[in-house]
């Protein structure tokens, strides 16, 4: 696979197009042909139009296709007026995916529905229909987009507020459909950390084990990481003691390197910013203000320090930096400016400055800061620090919710509109992912999600200046999908939790035809990916050309693994509570949940050794512990059958998680005490 990359010959021509970019003002009366001046505003062009506009195709006449008027039309002073363009066949495949991703959320609203039917309303004597018996007889009103203003989802009492946000279900006054509590009815935590609290897997488990856990806090996590060290303000510089203005000192190659490796890596499954947008803009603004105290100035330093941590990643992987492909061909190579990568953490300093200057800035609710606060979410949550991480994480949700409450309309199919809603959907998804952990309050960005359209990654407006050729990337619709599937894979799980964890302690429970509405669900998920990301049982995701690519193909099968465990996990829990009501099928559920359990690439191989680019290390290390306490939980059940379950090698798997909860436990005391915990339950 090749890819289009900023080469050190054209340093000189990215320097000159960093400004920002300005608006057109010189206009004119006549006619290209006769009015010299307007013969110059007229591009010499050695091309077809690919695309002209109505008066230069009326005319018959060459169109330079500039926007927003072509020069005929800037001449003349007359409106300019492109036609809609032809889906080319990447808008198609996106297309597909989109109206997928819809049918999904259609099918799995339709499922909640029968879901809250059958608890609210008790069934006739003389019906015996499943609670998906009806499904395709519901009929459900899907609210239409508003057109003019966002307005508040509470007021609309939607399904999708329960449907769509984790933490709305079950929570009192929330949602249109409250659920029925059956006498006897357990909640069975989502949470992994919730399993070291069932009752059977403290009768289970060794006394040390439960002992030392019974000594901590219910939420130790957020106890241990709430009182831990601040994060340090100053770096010990190898380059000596930095001045005031070492920004301003700053050499075009060091910026260059940092963000393309930002670009390269973090950028591409969690679009926060817009490449072409950033280097055309953003990043001229900041150079033009010497790295002063603005928002521009912020989103750059950001960038910059999650770039450190991207040439980090390439270094652990033993891949080339973006600007060194063709210089070095194969492996890593430290570049000139390499020093600036050994911070403790990797881009502190950079991160710091950042810190510094948003100080002056903490009042402002836009766009911008939006994704400064989640540039600095990602970047928290690398150095896995994650109430700082749940913290702006918060301030981002805030900014977008400012954002949508505001009198003026948001056209999101226009490129600003679509970069809200790629924002709001990069916040949302990792909150929810948070939160599922940690016993903390909720933003209520996720009460806006019923009404906030899936991106669709309109590009920036811009000019066929020779910039706009540099910046392109021929992987752009891979991750593009790869972030749709993701938003897609949230919803399945939100619904898994909603219709499968509670525990009654009687035959039949979860009921089976809801799990296997579940199960068809995540393989329909599966099967409509795009071509370019379906996956195998048995891919190898190191075999990819970038850790970009590492980390998605690895992303994209560990979903669909922790999927399908999440749907064997409430069988588990009655099969350790009440084994009397358990029968073969939910036996075979247990076998199939603990089977998918196993070998997770993000936590193996390639994305373990690049700890420096892995996403929500936090969450997997959570998701690990679980996994860990479960197994050995079933290795000591007094049920034989439930013994049986165990998959071949799970020893092994277990080994393998304990290595990544103790490698990441250096860095977080929260995940350091997880694995103490763990350690007790060795022989």
């Amino acid at each position: 696979m090749t890819k289009r990359s900023i080469d050190a010959t054209s340093e000189s021509s990215l320097l000159d197009s960093l400004g920002p970019l300005q608006p057109d003002t010189q206009e004119g009366n006549g006619s290209c042909e006769d009015d010299p001046t307007a013969a110059a505003l007229k591009k010499a062009r050695t091309f077809m139009a690919t695309l002209a506009c109505d008066n230069c195709r009326l005319r018959k006449t060459r169109c330079d296709e500039d926007r927003p008027r072509c020069g005929y039309c800037k001449a003349n002073n007359v409106p300019c007026k492109y036609p809609e363009p032809r889906l080319t066949k990447k808008d198609q495949s996106m297309s597909v995916a989109i109206n997928a991703i819809r049918r999904l959320e259609g099918k799995v609203e339709d499922l909640t529905m029968a879901i809250n039917a059958s608890r609210t309303q008790p069934q006739q004597a003389n019906d015996h229909r499943s609670p998906l018996s009806a499904v395709s007889q519901v009929s459900l009103e899907v609210p239409q987009a508003p057109t003019n203003g966002l307005p508040h989802s509470r007021d609309r009492g939607t399904v999708h507020e329960v449907g769509f946000s984790p933490q709305a279900v079950g929570a009192p006054g929330k949602g249109p459909h409250p659920l029925h509590e059956t006498p006897g009815q357990v909640s069975i935590s989502f949470s992994q950390h919730g399993v070291a609290l069932w009752p059977a897997v403290k009768q289970i488990l060794p006394p040390t084990f439960v002992s030392a856990r019974e000594a901590l806090a219910k939420d130790y996590i957020v106890e241990l990481e709430t009182h831990r060290t601040p994060l340090c303000m100053t770096t010990n510089s190898p380059l000596g003691q930095l001045s005031d203005s070492w920004l301003a000192g700053l050499s075009l190659s060091i910026i260059k390197g940092l963000t393309d490796a930002y670009f390269t890596v973090f950028n591409r499954n969690m679009p926060i910013l817009d490449k072409f947008h950033f280097y055309s803009s953003t990043l001229g603004l900041a150079m033009e203000n010497e790295f002063g105290y603005d928002m521009e100035t912020c989103l750059v330093l950001n960038v910059l320090a999650l770039g450190c941590m991207a040439a980090k990643a390439h270094e652990e992987g033993n891949f080339p930096l973006p600007s060194r492909l063709q210089a070095s061909g194969t492996g890593f190579m430290p570049p000139e400016w390499y020093s600036l990568v050994l911070d403790n953490p990797p881009g502190l300093r950079f991160f710091n400055e950042a810190r510094k200057r948003i100080g002056f800035l903490m009042c402002q609710n836009d766009l911008q800061a939006a994704q400064f606060y989640m540039l600095s979410t990602f970047y928290y949550a690398q150095i896995l620090r994650p109430i700082e991480s749940w913290t702006t994480v918060n301030r981002a949700a805030l900014s977008c919710m400012s954002i949508l409450k505001r009198a003026e309309p948001i056209d999101f199919d226009q490129w600003e509109g679509d970069m809200i809603s790629r924002v709001f959907w990069s916040t949302l998804m990792y909150e929810t992912i948070l939160i599922q952990e940690l016993n903390l309050p909720l933003s209520g960005l996720q009460e806006y999600e019923a009404d906030m359209p899936i991106p669709k990654f309109s590009p920036y407006p811009r000019s066929k200046t020779s910039i706009s050729g540099l910046i392109t990337d021929e992987d752009d619709s891979f991750f593009n999908f790869h972030f749709l599937a993701q938003a897609a894979h949230r919803i399945l799980l939100t619904r898994i939790r909603y219709s499968l964890y509670s525990f009654v302690e009687k035959e039949g429970q979860p009921t089976p035809a809801i799990t296997a509405e579940m199960h068809h669900q995540l393989e329909q998920w599966r099967t409509n990916l795009p071509p370019v990301l379906q996956f195998t049982d048995h891919d190898n995701v190191d075999d990819a050309p970038s850790p970009a690519h590492v980390i998605a193909k690895a992303m994209l099968r560990s979903r669909y693994l922790v999927a399908k465990f999440h749907i064997g996990r409430p069988f588990l829990y009655k099969a350790l509570h009440a084994p009397g009501h358990m029968n073969d099928d939910e036996y075979r559920e247990i076998q199939e949940g603990l089977r998918d359990g196993m070998y997770w690439p993000t936590t193996m191989g390639l994305c373990r050794q690049m700890k420096s680019a892995l996403p929500l290390k936090f969450g997997w290390c959570c998701q690990c512990f679980g996994q860990v306490l479960l197994f050995h939980a079933v290795a000591r059940s007094p049920d034989p059958k439930l013994r049986e379950t165990l998959p071949v090698g799970w020893q092994d798997w277990v080994r393998i998680m304990m290595q990544l909860i103790e490698s990441c436990g250096e860095y977080s005391p929260a995940i350091a005490k997880d694995a103490d915990l763990l350690r007790l339950l060795s022989p």
